[in-house]
């Protein structure tokens, strides 16, 4: 929900989704006095243009928006007033709204007076599959005395008077309410009463005397580009009206409450069927059935070794050939065990991890990839350390983990896909640490030079993941 100040005017909107398809109600309230028909105008372009669901409101913003809260939540009361209609219709959606009485409420400018629009440049209602605007929009009538539209309201004459309608006059001329309609008003003018007076003779008995007018209505637009248009996929959202009419009881306002009663009919997908359908077609078309079956398939890939010995703080390079020559294949790399070796020969499990669930001694670039068809990935299995250079002392590390001859083991899984398939094929890596005694280097690694199928630490940190390896893994190692 969002609201709009406009000085002592102002809109609150109201979006839903229904199967998937957008409904926006707009509670409006626009300039006041028989004169202020451009402002009115101007008024309704605002809040179409700056109504915007897609940001959080600034209404307690400052004490004002406190104040202001209460108000609103009583405007949306007053608005609605249709439950008990629903449950009298047996259509299968009815939405009825109120409006009225929306003049009781005012708010003074806020600091969202501007709002967004869509990515495409769009005002967010005009991407709407229904809107329904409602409210106090205070289009009064012209060319008509006080005396003359009371005389032609006791005769229920109502026809004459909707000609001199502000409103209708400026939504033919096209300057509001573009792509709007309106149900016929079969009901007096709902505007000025006088309060707790019933009836037809409770029109404005003050000093003023303000010409009765139909101020509070209730526009909508649908999915449909002609009225003939019927309900589906391309024209989502069709509704029609079977009740618009005033609550002449309501006598707490100078104004009448206006219900508005729709029928929509909305067209949707279901998913169960549009599956049933696709399975069908699988499975009597043999043409479709076999490019599926071809899109599905997993690439034929091969690796280099399935164990690796590291030593040392080496690096070795596995590397992954995609044997297919028509599609790529996509991998990563994820550790599905850990062990430790210890004297006797047997093995004991724990569980630090990194990232892609690798250990912590062992750091694995890329993780994963795509392989192009007949191209080969190279990916480094590097042995880590987690020890300074202040922890050295003669070259040798101190207080580090590793200093037990205890080997460290771990099982690598690269799993292997096509880009369409949701099957797997599995490559089984074990790598090895072996512990030593040598003297280790305590220069930074970055300074070290690897050599034959190692890489040097600062050139394989800025592989991607993201597409095959193989060429920028080459240029590094060619003079």
């Amino acid at each position: 929900m969002i609201y709009i100040c406009l000085c002592t005017q102002g809109a609150v909107g109201l979006k839903l989704r229904v199967y998937d398809r957008i409904f926006c109600f707009v509670n409006c309230h626009f300039a006041a006095h028989l004169e202020a028909v451009g402002r009115r105008n101007a008024d309704f372009d605002h809040v179409y243009r700056t109504m915007s669901f897609s940001r959080p409101s600034n209404l307690f913003n400052g004490g004002a928006g406190m104040v202001l809260y209460p108000l609103l939540c009583c405007t949306l009361a007053c608005s609605i007033y249709l439950f008990w209609h629903v449950y009298r219709s047996s259509l299968p959606l009815v939405l009825s709204i109120a409006a009225g009485a929306s003049s009781a409420v005012q708010m003074v400018r806020g600091a969202n007076a501007m709002g967004t629009q869509s990515v495409e440049g769009m005002p967010e209602l005009s991407e709407a599959d229904m809107v329904v605007f409602l409210g106090d929009f205070n289009y009064r009538l012209d060319d008509v005395s006080y005396d003359e539209a009371r005389d032609f309201i006791s005769q229920r004459c109502f026809d004459w008077l909707r000609e001199r309608d502000q409103l209708r006059a400026e939504m033919g001329a096209g300057n509001v309410f573009q792509g709007m309609r309106e149900a016929v008003i079969t009901f007096a003018p709902t505007y000025k009463f006088d309060k707790h007076v019933t009836g037809l003779s409770g029109y404005d008995s003050g000093e003023k005397k303000c010409i009765p007018a139909w101020c509070d209505r209730i526009l909508y637009r649908d999915s449909r580009r002609t009225l003939g248009s019927e309900c589906s996929l391309e024209c989502p959202v069709v509704s029609s009206v079977s009740q618009y009419e005033s609550c002449m009881d309501v006598t707490d306002s100078d104004h009448k409450p206006v219900i508005c009663i729709f029928s929509v009919e909305i067209a949707h997908i279901d998913e169960s069927v549009r599956r049933q359908e696709f399975e069908d077609i699988v499975r009597s078309n043999e043409e479709v059935r076999s490019k599926l079956q071809e899109l599905c398939k997993i690439p034929e890939t091969v690796v280099s070794t399935n164990n690796i010995l590291l030593q040392n703080q080496d690096t070795t390079i596995l590397r992954i050939t995609n044997k297919c020559t028509e599609s790529a294949a996509l991998f990563e790399i994820v550790c599905q065990g850990e062990s430790t070796i210890k004297g006797d020969g047997q093995t004991s499990y724990h569980h630090p991890r990194g990232s892609f669930g690798l250990p912590r001694w062992l750091q694995v670039t890329p993780a994963g990839g795509i392989i192009e068809p007949d191209h080969v990935a190279e990916v480094s299995i590097h042995l880590e350390a987690f020890h300074t250079r202040e922890e050295f002392v003669n070259g040798f590390p101190q207080n580090w983990s590793c200093e037990d001859d205890r080997d460290k083991e771990a099982i690598l899984v690269v799993k292997v896909h096509g880009r369409y398939s949701m099957e797997r094929k599995n490559h089984r890596i074990r790598v090895r640490h072996c512990c030593s005694a040598k003297k280790i280097d305590p220069k930074p690694r970055d300074s070290v030079q690897v050599q034959g199928n190692l890489l040097h630490r600062s050139d394989y940190q800025r592989l991607s993941v993201s597409y095959d390896v193989v060429n920028h893994l080459r240029n590094l190692q060619s003079p």
